[in-house]
């Protein structure tokens, strides 16, 4: 049998008796990729088609799930930065200027610039990098925004530049089915859990 093994495969002999429990038969592959991105972006499930958001002068901020999605590395272009280049297209259009790009690392190690260029593409890259395209940090409280408690006293911290935009688009690699959703900006853009004044108590 050929399986999985971390980021490669491996070639194993199993013992007699195995039961082997194979996945469904692949979707069909999409032809026009830019196509059906185009296609989702004006007509999403249950929300308004991405241009009727867009206005002249609001804050816009593109956030995008960070290097360990998906693994092994996805082939250039990254379909991250197909959907992110059709969000600015459309937002061109539309007359809007303030816009900022975000990886969503929470706490994992922060992306380099190689790695920021291979998920947006070149044209993105050099248009934003590094004022406009940056690692979110979880650990810098002067850029964090604290939204409340939750039910369990916990605090809820995120990101303070996409708490304070008009709109948040979240560009997200689903590989299973507990990836993606709302839950991607609060694990995403979170903090680290630890406030200004705890930091401050927890120093020698």
């Amino acid at each position: 049998m050929v399986l999985f093994e971390g980021e490669g495969i491996r070639a194993e002999r199993l013992p007699p008796g195995s039961r082997v429990v194979y996945s469904p038969t692949s979707l069909p592959g999409i032809q026009d990729v830019d196509a059906a991105i185009r296609h989702a972006l004006l007509h999403p499930h249950g929300i308004e088609p991405l241009p009727e958001l867009l206005v002249p002068g609001m804050r816009l901020s593109i956030v995008f799930d960070d290097v360990s999605l998906p693994l092994p590395s996805m082939c250039r272009p990254d379909v991250r930065g197909r959907v992110i280049e059709q969000v600015l297209e459309l937002a061109a259009q539309r007359g809007v200027e303030d816009i900022e790009l975000i990886a969503a690392n929470a706490l994992h190690r922060r992306m380099t610039p190689a790695e920021l260029k291979h998920v947006v593409g070149e044209r993105v890259f050099r248009a934003f990098f590094p004022d406009r395209l940056r690692n979110h940090d979880a650990e810098d409280h002067d850029n964090l925004t604290h939204l409340g408690l939750t039910g369990a006293e916990e605090d809820v911290e995120i990101n303070r530049r996409a708490a304070e935009s008009d709109l948040l688009v979240y560009v997200n690699v689903n590989l299973i089915a507990l990836n993606g959703g709302p839950k991607s900006v609060a694990v995403g853009l979170a903090s680290n859990g630890v406030g200004p004044a705890d930091a401050g108590a927890a120093s020698p």
